[in-house]
C-alpha cells in the first residue's frame, strides 16, 4: 500500500510532523513517500529571515511533489500550516492544480487525511483542517480522522485535535513539537495506512 505524505512548511514544525506521521504509516506496513509542494515566497525574503532560512535548510533534500503523480498512491495525507483559519497560499496553490484528475476522477475513493499546526491554541487549527477536507471532497475521497477515541486528543494543552494532528509552534514559532502532539501523530499515520489497507482489500 503506497502513502503519500505532501506538506508545506515554512519554519520545520509540518515537516517534522510529516515525519512522524510517516514513521506511523510506516509500523503498519506502508509504503511511505514524503514530499513538499511548491515554494512560493522569493528566495530573497528567505534569505533575509532566520527562521524561514533554518526551515528551507532543514528541507533542502526533500523532494517537491508533482500533481500527476498523486492517483499513483493508495492514501494521500496533506499538512500544511494555519494561515488565518486556512491552508497556505502553497498548498492552495497545488491542490488548484489538481483539475485535470479531478476531471478524470483519478483520486476518487482514495484515502486522505490531514494535519496542520498554528502559532497559538486558537490560531486556526480545526477550521484550516476542515477548509483542506472541502476540495478533497470534490475528488471523492475518503477522509480519516483522528476521532475523539485516542486519549491524547482531550489531555493534549498543545496540539491535536480529532480533526487531524496539529502542531502549536509559538508565536515566535520557536516552539517544538511534544511528546503528545508527535504520539497523536504518529498513532494517525499507523489509522490511515490501516484503512487504506483494508479498502484495498475489498
Amino acid at each position: 500500500m503506497k502513502l503519500l505524505i505532501v506538506y508545506y512548511s515554512s519554519y520545520g514544525h509540518m515537516y517534522e510532523m510529516a515525519k512522524e506521521i510517516g514513521a506511523g504509516a510506516k509500523e503498519a506496513g506502508a509504503d511511505v513517500s514524503i514530499k513538499k509542494v511548491q515554494e512560493l515566497v522569493p528566495a530573497s525574503v528567505i534569505a533575509g529571515n532566520p527562521g524561514l532560512k533554518r526551515g528551507a535548510e532543514l528541507q533542502k533534500d526533500v523532494p517537491i511533489a508533482t500533481v500527476d503523480e498523486l492517483p499513483e498512491y493508495d492514501a494521500i495525507i496533506f499538512g500544511s500550516p494555519s494561515r488565518y483559519g486556512n491552508m497556505a497560499a502553497q498548498m492552495k496553490n497545488f491542490i488548484d492544480q489538481t483539475g485535470g484528475i479531478w476531471s478524470k476522477r483519478k483520486l476518487v475513493d482514495k484515502v486522505a487525511g490531514f494535519f496542520t499546526g498554528a502559532g497559538t491554541m486558537h490560531g486556526g487549527h480545526e477550521s484550516t483542517l476542515l477548509t483542506m477536507m472541502i476540495p478533497l471532497m470534490h475528488h471523492g475521497m475518503i477522509i480519516v480522522p483522528v476521532g475523539s477515541n485516542v486519549p491524547e486528543v482531550s489531555a493534549t494543552q498543545a496540539g491535536g485535535t480529532p480533526y487531524g494532528p496539529s502542531v502549536l509552534a509559538g508565536s515566535d514559532n520557536s516552539r517544538q513539537i511534544d511528546q503528545t502532539e508527535r504520539k497523536i501523530g504518529r498513532d494517525y499515520g499507523r489509522r490511515v495506512a490501516e484503512i487504506a489497507k483494508r479498502l484495498a482489500k475489498q
